[in-house]
């Protein structure tokens, strides 16, 4: 399981199936059929769909021989290879990426956040940057930034940032911490757009992180134990004030763009970790897996973008689009080291890819249809690995 915006890690891509879970029970659609992997074409070429041929079913068994059971097997993923060097160049990430100490993209021009502090996170909001700034070990800050530089007002212990799907809002959580690097009681949730600025205190929660903007609402997660992860998730209604406590979450992770459905982190068997996507209206699961970890929604909210669920490095091999209601893989991309994602459009994933460690990363566009990829900016000019990041995510 992963959080916050640390690296991905590497493994091996392979056919298998989204172990799918409605209501608690397995549910998995398996039935026979195969599809060979594609490279991953050009955007600006025609992608024609390669046919999926049904695996021959075998002739029946004299009547004289007992028949031998046969297990069905699961739906080919389909998937496309990536090969870098050879992807056209398109036009550059329409939503927000940081490159060096530059925050590029979206609504606004590019602005150079002033400083040696590393930037953990970026967003773009009314048409500048808001950034939180890493301060001294552990400890972070909030700040404006635009092309006069850092705006006066700081806010100090932010460590969760979101903006509404238009960049038109803006919120964020604070998480305090001891001198020790423990948790502190005692957080708050600001939510403000270009007339109105909120503040929710929650003086019981030893953090609180945004999720979602979605109109006048947040959804945030209230960690209600120093030492553990578990946390409610909330829906705070700014323009009233009230807060709802919504139903079956244990450990919020994110919220789509409209508010109707959230993923939840599980705890698995064998200490292994889940991910349930679940109803904001009732509590629902409508389905889990332990095979992804899940790290964003689309715009339109029916697609979830993932990665394999376990990391031992910092990049992963496959970035995978599986359908919101379902859980059905939708597609799946190969043949670099991903290293961040977010979605650009309804149909469009920005993916930062690398070949190896040492390498100079980029960012490339594939589409979730037909799974054709080009480059939306150049490799970068240095190799190290956070020099180029996507900021929409999760992870």
């Amino acid at each position: 399981m992963k959080t916050g915006n640390g690296p991905l890690a590497m493994g091996v891509a392979a056919v298998a199936v989204l172990a799918v879970v409605s209501g608690g029970a397995l549910a998995a659609r398996r039935g026979p059929a195969t599809s060979p992997a594609a490279d991953a074409q050009p955007l600006t070429a025609s992608a024609t769909p390669v046919p999926t041929t049904p695996t021959p079913k075998p002739s029946p068994p004299p009547a004289t021989k007992t028949p031998v059971p046969q297990t069905p097997s699961g739906p080919a993923i389909p998937t496309a290879k990536v090969d870098l060097a050879k992807l056209p160049t398109g036009r550059a990430p329409q939503v927000a990426y940081v490159t060096g100490r530059t925050v590029k993209g979206g609504l606004g021009p590019d602005v150079t956040v002033p400083g040696k502090q590393a930037i953990i996170r970026a967003a773009r909001y009314d048409g500048d940057a808001m950034v939180i700034l890493e301060v001294g070990l552990g400890g972070s800050e909030l700040v404006r930034v635009n092309s006069a530089g850092i705006q006066p007002e700081r806010i100090p212990d932010v460590a969760s940032l979101v903006t509404s799907v238009n960049e038109d809002a803006v919120a964020y959580g604070t998480s305090r911490s001891n001198a020790d690097h423990t948790r502190k009681k005692g957080n708050a949730v600001y939510w403000r757009n270009a007339y109105v600025d909120n503040k929710l205190d929650r003086p019981n929660d030893w953090y609180s992180t945004v999720l979602a903007v979605v109109g006048d609402t947040v959804y945030f997660a209230a960690g209600g134990d120093r030492d553990e992860p578990e946390a409610t998730l909330n829906a705070w209604h700014t323009q009233t004030g009230k807060v709802d406590l919504l139903k079956s979450f244990k450990t919020p992770a994110g919220v789509d763009f409209q508010g109707a459905n959230g993923v939840d982190q599980l705890e698995g068997a064998a200490q292994t970790f889940c991910s349930a996507v679940r109803s904001l209206a009732d509590g629902a699961q409508l389905w889990r897996t332990c095979e992804y970890s899940l790290d964003g929604f689309t715009p339109d909210g029916q697609t979830i973008f993932a990665t394999p669920d376990f990391h031992n490095g910092g990049s992963d091999p496959t970035t995978t689009a599986i359908d919101s209601r379902s859980g059905t893989v939708r597609r799946q991309w190969t043949g670099v080291e991903f290293l961040s994602t977010t979605a650009e459009d309804d149909d469009h994933l920005l993916m930062v890819v690398d070949t190896g460690e040492n390498t100079a990363s980029a960012i490339i566009r594939c589409s979730i249809a037909s799974g054709t990829c080009e480059l939306a900016t150049k490799p970068a000019r240095t190799p190290q690995r956070d020099a180029l990041r996507v900021m929409g995510g999760w992870s």
